[in-house]
C-alpha cells in the first residue's frame, strides 16, 4: 500500500512558506512585543517555548491516529507515519524542556517547580515517549513491534491531553501560568508575535514530518527486504 502525504508541488510550496515566514516568525518574537519588566529579556522564551509544546502535546495524537488505522488495516505505512510523528513530537519535546527551565529561572527563580501539574505532567509524556522507542528498540518481531508501538502510542496520547487539561481540569498549585487562550490579556504586540510563532512552529513540524516520513518509509522498505531475503 502506498500512501502520499502530498504531490510533490505541495513540496515546494510547503518549503517556500517555512523559508519565508518562520524565520519572520521567529524575529518577530525576539524583537517586537514589549519585554514584560519582572522577567526581562528571558520573557521572550515564551514566543518560543508555548509553540514547542503545543506541538509536542499534537504530535502524540497525530501519532495515535495512525495507529488506530494500522490496527485496523495493518498496513506497515500507517506504523511508518505513526512512528515519525512521534520521532518529532520527542524532538519538540526536548526543545520544551531545555526551554522551559530557562524561562522558570527567571520567572520563578527555580529552573523546575516539582508541585506544578503542567510540569509533572508534561514529563511523564517524555518517558512515555522514550518508553515508546525504547520497545521499538527491543522487540525484534516487525508485527510485534508494531502492535505494541500503536498501543503506546495510544498511552501516549492519553498523557498528552492530560498535560494539556493539567492547568485546566486539575487545581494547579505550582506557578505555572493559566491557560493562554483562557487569558485573553495579551496586548496586541505579544498576540501577534505568539500566534506568528504557533503558525510558523506548525510549519516547521509539517517540514520536519515529511522529511523524517520519508526517511522512515526507506528505513522499513530496507528492513523488510533484509527479511524476505532472509
Amino acid at each position: 500500500m502506498h500512501v502520499r502525504l502530498s504531490h510533490p508541488i505541495g513540496d515546494w510550496v510547503l518549503g517556500s512558506v517555512f523559508a519565508v515566514f518562520f524565520p519572520f516568525s521567529v524575529l518577530l518574537g525576539l524583537f517586537y512585543p514589549a519585554v514584560i519588566l519582572d522577567q526581562g529579556v528571558s520573557h521572550r522564551i515564551f514566543y518560543f517555548h508555548v509553540p514547542v509544546a503545543w506541538v509536542a502535546l499534537y504530535g502524540p495524537v497525530i501519532s495515535s491516529v495512525c495507529a488506530v488505522i494500522y490496527l485496523w488495516k495493518k498496513a506497515p505505512i500507517w506504523d511508518t507515519l505513526s512512528l515519525s510523528a512521534n520521532k518529532i513530537s520527542l524532538l519538540f519535546a526536548a526543545g520544551v524542556l531545555f526551554s522551559g527551565p530557562i524561562w522558570a529561572y527567571s520567572a520563578w527563580g527555580t529552573p523546575w517547580d516539582f508541585t506544578d501539574a503542567r510540569l509533572q505532567s508534561f514529563f511523564v509524556l517524555v518517558l512515555s515517549l522514550v518508553a515508546y522507542f525504547l520497545l521499538r528498540g527491543l522487540v525484534l518481531d516487525p508485527g510485534k513491534k508494531r502492535i505494541f508501538s500503536a498501543f503506546l502510542s495510544l498511552i501516549c496520547t492519553a498523557n498528552a491531553i492530560m498535560t494539556w487539561g493539567a492547568i485546566r481540569w486539575v487545581e494547579n498549585p505550582g506557578n505555572h501560568p493559566e491557560s493562554v487562550l483562557g487569558k485573553g490579556g495579551m496586548d496586541p504586540d505579544m498576540r501577534s508575535a505568539f500566534w506568528a510563532g504557533v503558525l510558523g512552529y506548525h510549519v516547521l513540524f509539517l517540514v520536519l514530518y515529511r522529511l523524517v516520513y520519508r526517511l522512515d518509509k526507506s528505513l522499513a522498505a530496507r528492513e523488510d527486504l533484509v527479511l524476505d531475503e532472509d
